[in-house]
Order: C-alpha cells, then structure tokens, then sequence
C-alpha cells in the first residue's frame, strides 16, 4: 500500500467477496486510501487471509467475516458482526456474485435462484440492512458491481446477465430512495483478468479479447479505482448510475 490518499480515513467499508480479485483489489485500494475494512468471503479462506495480511502488514486495518451472502441469515449475522467489531458501515461494496457459463437449454430453476440469491437478492437485503443507520448519520455511500452481460445479451450468460441487470436497474431505482444523503452507484466490468478467468476456456477467452476495442482485458485494479472514485466525495454528485469499465463498447 503507497497511497498516500488517505480520502477514507475515519470509514468503514464491508466488501463482499472481499478476498480475492476484483473484490480483493478494492479491499485493498480502500485500505490503502484510509478505510477499516470488513472483508467477506464465503470458502476460499486462503486467498482471504492473503489478502487480509497484505493489508494489515502494509499498515492498514481489515479483519475477515466468513459468510455465505446468497444466505439471507448469514447476511444480517455478517452486518451484525461488522457493526459489532468496527461499530459502523460507512461504505458498502455489493461484488460477491455468482456466475455460470452454461448453455441455456441446460438451465435449471434451481441456478436460476442461486444466480439471483447471490447477484440481486444479496445486494439488496445489504443495503437495506445499512441503509438507516447512514440515513440516521446523514451519509453513506455503497457500490454495486455488475458486468457488461447486463446489457450485452447473450445466451450462455442466460441467468447471470439478468440478474445483473436487474441489479442495475435496483441500483437506479434505490437510489432515488436513498438520496440525498446516501449515495448507490453500480460499476459495469468488461472482461477482467481474475482468478475466475482461469474457468473459462482459452479458445473462449481468446474470442472474449477479440471482442474488446482496446484489445485485452481489465484489470482488478482498474475496476477498483472507478469503485473507489464512485465511493468517495470525488463521486459527491453521482448516484444513480451504471458506469461501464469494459475497454470500450462491444
């Protein structure tokens, strides 16, 4: 961590699917920029406690909350955890999701509501769940984290790219709930090199590139910084909206 931007200093911020990847790097860019971080992850406590160290050894403050977001229990026990340790959530960070590359007509009902227990369900049961006490403050910010399926269609990404449009579309919509105090914004990555990537097969992953203007993939670390922007005063007067971090349109 060599920011010397301490913008966050004096926040808290809950990040889920906070270990690893996009969710790893903003974890740790807010760390690097003053926040207390609250890092949620569900399974991959390796990564997890990677990352965790990497923050705290750099001098910065984060703990880790284990918790199965697409669960609507252990979401309220997560910011009841939180709020415990670090005694508020001044920015929150919806990233955990699930994601499935499948052909359509092997589509189940059962992944159709995985899909949006964790994609939709998970960030609006968060956001609720906080939102009165940054309306009772006077101040919040919270970030979604979406994908460019939700408005590039297709049919592999059947579920998945619904879920997050409906997302978006959660995001338009509550922020006119929430504001003036409150600020909800959505980021829209493109193809991002992360751990996940690794899933998806080259001759795939080949064409996915192909697809993007500027000729390759996104970084974790870009996404994070538009994450970061939207979460801070620099973002003071957008809400509302659906920012595309994709390499251009395609």
């Amino acid at each position: 961590m060599t920011s010397v931007n301490k913008e966050f200093t004096g926040k808290v911020a809950l990040v889920t699917g906070g270990g690893k990847g996009i969710g790893g790097a903003i974890s740790e860019m807010l760390a690097a920029r003053g926040a207390t971080v609250a890092i949620n992850f569900r399974s991959d406590v390796t990564m997890a406690q990677d990352t965790c160290d990497r923050i705290n050894t750099a001098g910065g403050t984060a703990a880790l909350f284990q918790a199965d977001i697409s669960d609507e229990h252990a979401r309220e026990q997560l910011v009841v955890s939180v709020l415990e340790k670090f005694g508020s959530i001044d920015l929150l960070v919806n990233n955990a999701a699930y994601t499935k590359i499948q052909d359509p007509h092997e589509l189940t009902l059962r992944t159709w509501k995985a899909m949006f227990a964790a994609n939709l369900d998970a960030a609006f049961h968060l956001t609720w769940l906080v939102k009165d006490d940054m309306l009772a403050r006077g101040s919040g910010s919270i970030v979604n984290i979406s994908s460019n399926a939700a408005e590039r269609p297709n049919a592999i990404q059947l579920a998945y790219g619904t879920s997050k449009a409906a997302l978006n579309a959660f995001t338009a919509r509550a922020s006119l709930a929430l504001a003036p105090n409150v600020r909800i914004n959505c980021v829209s990555p493109g193809f991002t090199e992360t751990p996940r990537v690794a899933t998806v097969d080259a001759v795939t992953q080949k064409q996915m590139r192909a697809s993007i203007p500027m000729q390759r993939a996104g970084t974790s670390e870009e996404i994070a910084e538009m994450t970061c922007f939207l979460l801070s005063e620099k973002g003071g007067y957008i809400t509302g909206q659906t920012i595309s971090v994709s390499g251009g349109p395609n």
